[in-house]
């Protein structure tokens, strides 16, 4: 059985992937940072995915803070300009999140998360190379993730029954594997980062070809069953990878160019497979979808509602966390009828809520220093070079998929993301320096980051069972407080109030009594209930135009479950109920709650 030559080289044994195993501790660190939170089922409300994210938020800090201690003191490595400007492009999105209307409370996770993300660039550029870094730890945990995520996908796909919600997620529909995480492209972009760190771990470790090609395999089939659009094209990158990059051996480079017809191979299985047992595979569904002119599901009308609210806020945007309330307020008459909290693409998210000025500065910033960070993909010693363009291709992959939605609003993916791309960086400023070692004081500082870090999330965790608790009395140490209680309570969490709050608004019989309760919650995901009770709070409060403004937004929706609200146009008599007259046609910043209600946002 053939196998690949190990690279060798004499950055070889600095950058950790043979001789004695000096950083286990650091790949049982990104086993829990990179790999758990992949793989986690359970889902608390009202947030599906809170214990993946906190999950990876703790994990890496931990990861930070043994690293801090162990090792961050005997980097020799310069973080360079490359990394220099990608750390400053995270601080400056964190600072960012604090210029908006938004209510700050709903800025703190998404601005600490970039915090920590720059943290993470700053960290993987100090250790880039050396044998205490970051990258083969990351790749093995991803890869470990991936291949355990493919067990999953089978079984959402082929025995669906067996999913229990602890151990495998119960899928979100038939025929369609969504792994862990619940979402079927997110679940493609982590089999896509597997198989990168199959290439990268298998040609370092020489491993035979028979043995990478079954794993490459197994990942490419488990990307069938998400039946994703995102993920045919992310196959499509691997196999152009492996057509261009000739310093890849060239047994693995076939097996790179064979992912494209293996993938459709798999795809053509599937359809017999469902032809013969009569049981529905979802990608013959999206096949017909894209036959039939609809290739991105509504982000073609997404798209062009964002681009006219940048047109129509070009210089500062809407604000950081403002896009839903801003797009659901203002008068889209062709709008899709989901209820979208992200534009589904970032230079489009970054331009519609901080700015065209700002957002061109960033991708500027980020192309300059990635431009920088060409050089680790052509240093002469082949265990980096092969390193640096996994790094590469993982980053290009997130990249696309940040084209089409929104996966870097996940810390799961952020944080590995960010570690990702420093670690690039800091790999093109070559071989680490011989010099003597420098002072611990830089440790000192980062223990300290992520000592604070580990406090803060706990704290949030406390902040996330106090609105838990209110959709899962079940939660509760003993027997639970009434409703109205805990609903209270949970209105006093500093972050993650607004939960609480919709559940305050939407379930009061007179809106108007509770218009408190729309200052937070307005700002997260206008939706068709929340819609409804502003619309009412407003119309009790005498806003006759603010309400008929709303009710007509919500009409845009087309959404089934504000049927019965507009039937009362068909029976009602003289004077016409609110939601029937003419659209007052109100500028968004008018129906912001703090300016229709007149009271201030919490």
């Amino acid at each position: 059985m053939q196998s690949f030559p190990r690279a060798a080289g004499p950055i070889d044994a600095q950058a950790g992937w043979q001789g004695p195993e000096s950083a286990g501790w650091m790949m049982g660190l990104a086993l829990l940072a990179a790999g758990l939170p992949m793989l986690l089922p359970v889902s608390i409300p009202p947030v599906s995915t809170m214990l993946n994210q906190a999950c990876a938020g703790l994990g890496f800090l931990l990861w930070l803070l043994v690293w801090g201690a162990e090792a961050a003191g005997r980097m020799r490595r310069p973080v360079g300009p490359a990394a220099a400007t990608l750390v400053g492009v995270l601080l400056a999105l964190a600072a960012v999140q604090w210029w908006t209307s938004a209510p700050w409370g709903q800025r703190v996770l998404p601005s600490g998360s970039l915090v920590l993300a720059a943290v993470l660039a700053w960290a993987g550029a100090r250790g880039a190379l050396s044998v205490d870094g970051f990258a083969r730890p990351l790749l093995v945990a991803l890869l470990a993730a991936a291949l355990l995520s493919c067990v999953v996908a089978a079984m959402q796909v082929f025995a669906p029954q067996w999913a229990d919600g602890h151990l495998v997620a119960f899928p979100t529909g038939p025929g369609r594997a969504v792994g862990n995480m619940r979402q079927p492209n997110q679940l493609s972009t982590l089999l896509l980062w597997g198989c990168a760190a199959a290439v990268g771990v298998g040609v370092l470790r020489g491993w035979s070809m028979a043995v990478l090609g079954a794993v490459l395999t197994l990942l490419v089939a488990a990307v069938v069953l998400t039946a994703s659009r995102t993920g045919m094209v992310g196959v499509g990158m691997l196999a152009l990878w492996g057509a261009v990059d000739r310093r890849l051996p060239g047994r693995v480079r076939l097996l790179m160019l064979l992912a494209v017809p293996l993938y459709f191979l798999g795809w053509w299985a599937m359809e017999q497979w469902s032809a013969a047992t009569g049981d529905f595979f979802y990608g013959d569904d999206q096949v017909k979808k894209t036959l039939h002119g609809d290739p991105s599901s509504s982000r073609g009308r997404i798209w062009a509602n964002t681009l006219s609210l940048i047109a129509a806020h070009p210089w500062r945007g809407v604000g950081p966390g403002a896009f839903n309330f801003v797009w659901s307020m203002t008068p889209f008459p062709g709008r899709p009828v989901a209820f979208f909290d992200h534009s589904h693409n970032l230079p489009m998210q970054l331009a519609v809520e901080s700015g065209v000025p700002f957002a061109v500065l960033v991708l500027a910033a980020l192309g300059w220093a990635f431009w920088r960070a060409r050089a680790a993909l052509r240093v002469a010693d082949a265990a980096a070079a092969t390193t640096a363009r996994v790094l590469a291709f993982m980053l290009a992959v997130v990249g696309v998929h940040s084209l089409l939605e929104y996966p870097l609003w996940y810390a799961y993916f952020l944080l590995p993301t960010a570690l990702m791309a420093g670690c690039l960086c800091g790999a093109a400023q070559g071989r680490p320096a011989q010099a003597a070692p420098v002072s611990r004081g830089g440790s000192r500082w980062l223990v300290g980051f992520a000592a604070a870090g580990l406090v803060g999330w706990a704290w949030m965790a406390g902040q996330y069972y106090r609105v838990a608790i209110i959709f899962d009395p079940a939660l509760a140490f003993g027997e639970a407080a009434p409703l109205d209680e805990r609903i209270t309570d949970g209105q006093r969490s500093v972050v993650f109030g607004h939960h609480a709050d919709y559940a305050r608004a939407t379930m009061a019989e007179q809106p108007q009594t509770v218009a408190h309760a729309f200052g937070r919650t307005a700002y997260h995901l206008l939706d068709t209930r929340l819609m409804m009770a502003y619309a009412k709070a407003l119309a009790g409060r005498g806003q006759l135009a603010e309400a008929r403004h709303v009710a007509a937004r919500l009409r845009e929706f087309n959404n089934p479950a504000s049927q019965a609200f507009f039937d009362e146009c068909e029976t009602a008599k003289a004077p016409l109920p609110f939601q029937c007259e003419a659209d007052a046609r109100l500028p968004a910043q008018a129906l912001r709650p703090e300016v229709a209600l007149g009271k201030p946002a919490p």
